[in-house]
């Protein structure tokens, strides 16, 4: 079987191989991720025949149901596949859709679907993944060494189930070469017109992009994560002072300060919190502040000078950089972003 990347290489003859692409499916997938993606790398084709000198087909994509029968049952409805897993001969690329549910138990439950993977993968298969279809990719082994993302919401626990891989959840897609792997839920729009351009070239990704109106630029998660306070450490003392800085998040607030509040020396309070919680605690106070912003931006009437005195900050330019800092965004890009507001 020839592989993905040689597949890439090929492109450039006039005789051109059809890319097959096989999507897992099981009743803990998102319904939307499996076929959203299926529409979208097979209408690339329709889209190809309407530019000039062009008449090749494209992605074959094939729906495999990784349980016995071909009928999955999911959200409510039914998924019609091609195949079951026990009779899918093969692919050039498998993508793994975004999934809903205990993440160790369906990985235990599903070990026959990771060790198919495994040997596609040394056949030259590229392994692919949309939100925390990831963790299935990382089971595997094949992202240990290697920068990967998943859905922002889940990065803190992708974290501690493969931590041989190097998370970068901040980003949308990361290309490894023969893995790849992309953000949230519905970035698979982002990830499928990156494969449509990455193997057929950026002509028809274009394209494609214009189509589906899909922002090509749009290489960040940052500005749709929320700030998850990690509290299930057990240390009371620091979750009481996580509470006070929650609570205390429009005022001005100092490390000595606080390390005092809790009776602690500075230097032992650092410590203490970041092996709670993960943060230090200027990083802690500013996650949660720039969380209480992003709220108050998202109120159409509230002005960012407003914000920046409400949020505790002083300095309008630190404040700004602050926020773009964590969001990748800066304040009046993000209230553009999240405004319905029409012109």
């Amino acid at each position: 079987m020839k592989c993905a990347l040689a597949l890439h290489a090929a492109n450039k003859k006039s005789n051109i191989k059809n890319m097959k692409v096989v999507i897992p499916v099981f009743k803990d997938c998102v319904s939307a991720s499996v076929v959203g993606m299926m529409d979208m790398l097979k209408l690339t084709e329709n889209f190809y025949h309407h530019l000039p000198n062009r008449k090749q087909k494209w992605f074959e994509v094939e729906l495999v149901s990784i349980d016995k029968g071909k009928t999955v049952h999911n959200n409510g409805f039914e998924i019609m596949c091609d195949t079951t897993l026990d009779n899918c001969k093969g692919a050039d690329m498998i993508i793994v859709p975004a999934v809903v549910g205990d993440l160790p138990a369906l990985i235990a439950k599903h070990k026959p679907f990771i060790e198919w993977m495994r040997i596609q993968y040394k056949k030259g298969t590229v392994l692919c993944s949309t939100c925390n279809g990831a963790f299935f990719v990382a089971a595997t082994g094949y992202l240990d060494g290697k920068e990967a993302t998943t859905s922002w919401f889940a990065s803190n626990h992708f974290k501690a189930m493969f931590p041989k891989v190097k998370l970068m959840d901040e980003k949308i897609i990361v290309d490894n070469g023969k893995t790849i792997t992309g953000g949230a839920t519905l970035s698979f729009q982002n990830l499928c017109i990156y494969l449509v351009e990455k193997y057929f070239g950026k002509e028809i990704g274009n394209y494609a992009a214009k189509m589906f109106l899909v922002e090509k630029g749009k290489h960040s998660q940052l500005s749709y994560s929320i700030f998850s306070a990690q509290k299930n450490h057990g240390d009371d003392e620091i979750s009481r002072i996580q509470s006070y800085i929650e609570k205390n998040a429009a005022t001005r607030l100092v490390v000595s300060e606080i390390a005092a509040r809790a009776s602690m020396a500075e230097r032992t309070f650092v410590r203490r919190f970041k092996n709670a919680t993960g943060n230090t605690p200027s990083e802690y106070i500013q996650r949660v502040k720039i969380e209480l912003a992003k709220k108050l931006l998202e109120q159409d009437k509230v002005t960012i000078k407003n914000i920046c005195y409400e949020t505790g900050y002083e300095d309008q330019s630190y404040f700004r950089n602050v926020f773009k800092k964590y969001t990748g965004q800066t304040p009046l890009d993000y209230k553009k972003s999240f405004s319905f507001v029409l012109p």
